[in-house]
């Protein structure tokens, strides 16, 4: 991020990344040639607040990136054969980008590389002290306890 960037924040508590609508949101975005703020703008952790766990996941788009649509000049009516033969053919997408399948399509293809990718990652924790927080790893592997013991300790 650079100084003076402005971040969309987009956030969703106690739904798991995989079912959030919001995925789907920032999907779309990504194929109307949306950008994220930075490399690491996606987060989802886990925090214990009263004995009951609150997720949180977070999205950070780039706010002033601006999305450019323009539509097909045409109504046109089709079956649902040609619907599923355009959307299917990434070569007609491309030689029809701005028609409503193709960014039907990219959504698609979008939604689904950010949730192979979430499948890949574990919530993080969240830990409040006063006023001080620190998300660490939640996974019970070696370098996971190792990471958090280290993190905490600065805590």
């Amino acid at each position: 991020m650079k100084q003076g960037s402005t971040i969309a924040f987009v956030r969703d508590h106690d739904t798991a990344p995989i079912e959030s609508r919001n995925t789907r949101l920032i999907a779309g975005a990504i194929s109307a040639g949306g950008e994220f703020a930075t490399e690491k703008a996606f987060s989802d952790t886990i925090e214990d607040v009263a004995g009951t766990p609150k997720r949180t996941v977070t999205w950070l788009m780039d706010g002033a990136k601006t999305m450019r649509f323009s539509p097909i000049a045409k109504d046109e009516d089709i079956t649902f054969a040609e619907f599923q033969k355009r959307f299917d053919s990434q070569e007609w997408c491309e030689e029809n980008p701005n028609h409503p399948i193709s960014y039907m399509r990219a959504m698609s293809d979008h939604h689904n590389r950010l949730i192979d990718k979430i499948k890949t990652m574990r919530p993080m924790l969240l830990i409040r002290k006063g006023k001080r927080l620190a998300i660490v790893p939640s996974g019970n592997d070696e370098a996971s306890k190792i990471q958090r013991e280290k993190i905490l300790s600065i805590f």
